[in-house]
């Protein structure tokens, strides 16, 4: 059965969200052909979804008494953020492409090094899950890698999830009760000279993991032919936040009653080994992106490894 994306549909509704449907349709600006996997966010509410392949959403409600602003995104083009009055009386949305060059070369490369190694069996935190005090709300999480000189290639990365799904009841203990599916994408990004944190975009090709199974997930990037300019860049999960990848988690409150919140999977590994710099960042419902410290002092690193040739 086909799905339609209704804004909040996995959420409690705004208070004067009710009655109507108001349905949008999310095209390129110059084809007209409609754009898969847009992240639509409302900033002020706190929500943000992803379109199926239609492109088409809905939020319900009055759009001219809400206030709030609509940001609409997808891999290759550039936001539309817009005040949702201004969507009252519309139904096609549109977004134009970047003008981006991709040319460089294949090259010959003879050595590789890897990068920020870790064990995975020393892993026991994970970031993308709520919690009883705070809600994960991020759109990307990104790991930042340094190499030794510039112009080298990203051949593979390897990243570790929680793999299997949580379930408590009243009468045992927080338990793992199912293999846990996901997809996400994988966005690689060069340093912005000015706020330091990830900047643009080194890859045009829409990168996306659906078919790794396990707790370790190993990605081949040689086809990509991705090149680093700098001696720094980073490594991105996107979350892909629609019905496939929804699920619960479940946390205790103060009173010690169960919560359960809608979550997006899937959940990344933290490193166990420390480092003397933080290096994860979040890109947050501002698409704004910050340092990543909630796991500090100690969570300075995802449990995500890359390897470079040069």
């Amino acid at each position: 059965m086909k799905k339609i994306v209704v804004l909040f549909c996995l959420f409690p509704f705004l208070a004067d969200a009710q009655g109507k449907l108001n349905k949008f349709h999310v095209v390129d600006s110059l084809s007209g052909k409609a754009v898969p996997s847009v992240s639509v966010t409302l900033v002020r509410a706190r929500l943000s979804i992803n379109t199926e392949k239609d492109g088409i959403f809905m939020i319900p409600g009055n759009l001219a008494s809400l206030r709030d602003t609509i940001i609409l995104y997808a891999q290759n083009y550039k936001p539309n953020q817009l005040l949702t009055r201004q969507l009252n009386g519309r139904d096609t949305l549109r977004l134009t492409k970047f003008a981006i060059d991709f040319k460089s070369k294949p090259a010959k490369y003879n050595n590789d090094t890897l990068l920020n190694s870790y064990r995975k069996q020393d892993i026991v935190h994970y970031a993308g899950v709520n919690t009883g005090t705070a809600k994960f709300e991020y759109l990307q999480l990104a790991q930042q890698f340094y190499t030794s000189k510039p112009g080298t290639i990203l051949k593979s990365i390897k990243l570790n999830r929680l793999a299997f799904g949580l379930d408590v009841s009243e009468y045992t203990w927080t338990h793992l009760v199912h293999l846990d599916v996901t997809k996400f994408r994988i966005r690689i990004y060069d340093i912005d000279p000015i706020t330091h944190g990830p900047g643009r975009d080194l890859c045009n090709k829409v990168i996306e993991e659906s078919k790794s199974v396990g707790s370790q997930v190993s990605i081949n990037l040689k086809k990509y032919n991705i090149i680093i300019p700098n001696t720094s860049f980073f490594v991105a999960i996107e979350w892909i936040r629609d019905f496939y990848n929804a699920g619960y988690s479940v946390a205790y409150d103060q009173d010690g009653e169960i919560t359960r919140d809608i979550n997006y999977r899937p959940a990344l590994g933290i490193s166990a080994i420390t480092g003397k710099a933080l290096n994860i960042w979040a890109l947050n419902f501002n698409r704004e992106w910050k340092p990543f410290t909630y796991f500090m002092p100690f969570g300075t690193d995802l449990a995500m490894s890359a390897i470079i040739a040069y």
